[in-house]
């Protein structure tokens, strides 16, 4: 069973299982003693397990023992299991349109490789900021390929894509927010942007879609329309399982359908949200490879010298290009402390070409991310 030790112990813990560790600190033990007919349960599990065989064996164990007392199946446990470290997107074509319970494997090619395209277009927009690009960057597109194709679930035929989230790891101060995963982000994204989609359509009227700036970019309303026509099914039924280890307090984003009554207004979305990216700032993500700062190095605050860093972006448009940045004394230390751990960066700003050179003007928003 692919699942780790940790999920395995988060999901016991939220069933009311007592977590406790030896005096030595070598042993967990998970105990279930609400029962007052049965003697307590116990599943161990050492605190440093050595390879892979021996973490293995623990969890085929602790797997057999939980499947017992609740009467689970291997796939309905790891169901429940990845259902803390993933968040899914469920699709169901209705009965109506299937054809001796199967449907063609163009139409369900094309909903995967368009779904695979709105995946990687919303990471990118999570990534870079921009509505609009012409070519994915390479971590967004390493991201949707990293995502998983589940077992198909009873009922209609369904197909499941499962979006990494880990489990939430996070020691935060009671005040603090936690900082989302990259793969909540995304399917934050294509829900919120879903839901504008079907107001727009509602009120026939682009605002929503334009106006909600965390949805729809026009790729992604490339890739809908795709997955329209592609499959040509009438109706695909989406809903979303987020994990409840990040946002437990946050209502599930609301179901959609993809229906073909959506096509042209997704085209004009794509066509409007293409036209204003082209007049807006960009957003450049990537690493530092250079800091250049010509004055003192211990007077950073004070000193008015030029601090400039150099960044290498994928962009969507250009490909791989390297953009110096001029920064004030505050943004070049954070920009130095990224470097550091080489975390990846975001600047926005407006981008500027002169010869075989690439510069970004008027840099804002600087922020270090990481994947």
């Amino acid at each position: 069973m692919d699942v780790t030790k940790q999920a395995i112990i988060r999901y016991l813990v939220r069933r009311g299982w007592k977590q406790q560790s030896s005096r030595d600190g070598r042993l967990i033990r998970l105990v279930l003693a609400d029962e007052v007919d049965r003697p307590p349960v116990n599943i161990f599990f050492s605190a440093d397990s050595v390879g892979a065989d021996a973490d293995g064996a623990e969890i085929a164990a602790a797997a057999e023992t939980i499947q017992q007392i609740y009467g689970l199946s291997e796939t309905a446990l790891r169901a429940n299991l990845v259902s803390l470290t993933f968040d899914k997107i469920l699709a169901t074509v209705p009965d109506d349109y299937l054809r001796h319970e199967s449907i063609e494997l163009r139409a369900a090619r094309s909903y995967l490789n368009g779904m695979k395209g709105i995946i990687a277009a919303s990471a990118t927009t999570v990534l870079t900021g921009e509505r609009s690009f012409r070519r994915t960057v390479k971590e967004a597109k390493d991201y949707a390929d990293g995502c998983r194709f589940a077992h198909t679930f009873k009922g209609s035929f369904g197909l499941a894509i499962e979006s990494p989230v880990g489990l939430n790891n996070q020691t935060i101060m009671p005040f603090a927010e936690p900082e989302l995963p990259l793969g909540r982000k995304i399917v934050r994204r294509i829900a919120i942007g879903l839901q504008s989609l079907k107001d727009s359509y509602s009120q026939d009227d682009l605002g929503p879609i334009l106006a909600t700036p965390e949805g729809l970019n026009a790729n992604m309303c490339n890739e809908m329309v795709g997955i329209i026509e592609g499959t040509g099914i009438s109706r695909i039924d989406l809903s979303f399982v987020l994990s409840p280890e990040w946002e437990p307090d946050v209502p599930a984003p609301q179901p959609f359908k993809i229906e073909s009554r959506y096509r042209d207004i997704l085209k004009d979305a794509a066509a409007r949200l293409t036209k204003a990216d082209d007049d807006a700032d960009v957003s450049i993500f990537g690493r530092i490879v250079n800091l250049h700062n010509v004055g003192d190095p211990s007077d950073l605050v004070s000193d008015d010298a030029d601090r400039i860093i150099q960044v290498n972006w994928d962009s969507p448009e250009h490909g791989l290009i390297k953009v110096s940045v001029s920064l004030d004394p505050a943004s070049y230390l954070a920009a130095v402390e990224a470097h550091k751990q080489g975390s990846l960066i975001s600047i926005q700003g407006r981008l500027q070409r002169k010869g075989r050179s690439w510069a970004l003007l008027g840099a804002k928003d600087i922020r270090t991310m990481s994947v």
